[in-house]
């Protein structure tokens, strides 16, 4: 009887996101808590808090919850950065092959092309060549020259035909890494980062607004910014804009004459007037006492 199951069950791979728990390190706290515990006496029992322990709930003293929490946290912490260094790895790899890739093709690439233009010129050789006559003067000669001919002719063909499958499969091959990298580029520009001006908006219209300020400065051409996939030179771009577009409205302040301060026109009172006098603007009373000032001066003062 095969007893290998029984006494050593195979155990179930946890899950990629949940973080495993130090089994020692959670019975290492336990016991040390419950020590502790045991110490105090016959105390008043601590809150109890319930935790989730790999899928399984389990109630534990409050004080030893918040130790048991950091501890979480840090492993999870500790395995969601060895997922991310992994997956980087994994991207690096995957990069390091294709480039070998590409440079063996177009390696090969370039001796097949040297090949078909060195077979292309035998070929316009023949073109020369007055075959009907060559029959006539020499059959034997003819016959070794068409077999040639037809020969070099079906290896160009065939060789012909091998150039252009490789060059479509590097444009082919190229498109895709270049859409891999353009959704990579969107997926990390869809994140804010507000200390260097980045809104987490990468959409058709901000690509317009970014590829009319590299040009308006003269930095890139339309194609190369057509081709840009770097999300760190897009945001850096994009930093350039805001930098410029600062210093122009500055610039514009600066040149800007001062405005002089225009001086407030006062409003005259009964007291104070300005220009000549005219009674007719007076009211009644003040006409009056003007009217006995004016009569007191012609008639002079009086005596007693």
């Amino acid at each position: 009887m095969d007893t290998n199951d029984t006494t050593n069950p195979t155990a179930e791979a946890p899950e990629a996101n949940a973080p495993e728990v130090d089994n020692e390190a959670l019975d290492e706290t336990l016991s040390a808590d419950s020590y502790e515990n045991d110490e105090e006496g016959d105390e008043a029992p601590e809150e109890e808090e319930e935790l989730d322990i790999d899928g399984n709930p389990l109630k534990v003293p409050k004080t030893i919850a918040e130790k048991l929490k950091a501890r979480m946290m840090m492993q999870a912490d500790y395995t969601q950065k060895t997922q991310a260094l992994a997956e980087q790895r994994k991207a690096d790899e995957a990069t390091r092959q294709a480039m070998q890739w590409e440079q063996k093709t177009r390696s090969e690439l370039f001796n097949e092309e040297a090949q078909l233009y060195t077979v292309s010129q035998r070929l316009e050789m023949f073109q020369n060549v007055n075959w009907q006559a060559l029959q006539q003067q020499d059959p034997s000669k003819f016959a070794a020259a068409q077999a040639e001919y037809m020969q070099m002719r079906d290896f160009h063909d065939k060789l012909k035909g091998h150039v252009e499958g490789r060059k479509s499969e590097l444009t082919q091959k190229f498109e895709q890494e270049t859409a891999s990298e353009l959704s990579r580029a969107v997926e990390t520009l869809s994140q804010p980062a507000p200390d260097v001006g980045w809104d987490g908006k990468f959409d058709a219209e901000k690509r317009a607004i970014l590829t009319k300020f590299g040009m308006d400065v003269g930095w890139f051409s339309n194609e190369e910014l057509a081709s840009t996939t770097d999300p760190r030179n897009i945001r850096m771009l994009n930093l350039a804009r805001i930098g410029y577009e600062t210093l122009r409205a500055k610039q514009a302040n600066l040149k800007q004459p001062a405005q002089v301060a225009k001086p407030v026109p006062q409003v005259a009172t009964g007291k104070t007037r300005t220009g000549p006098f005219n009674p007719d603007r007076l009211s009644n009373d003040e006409w009056q006492k003007w009217r006995e000032t004016q009569l007191a001066k012609k008639n002079g003062p009086r005596t007693r």
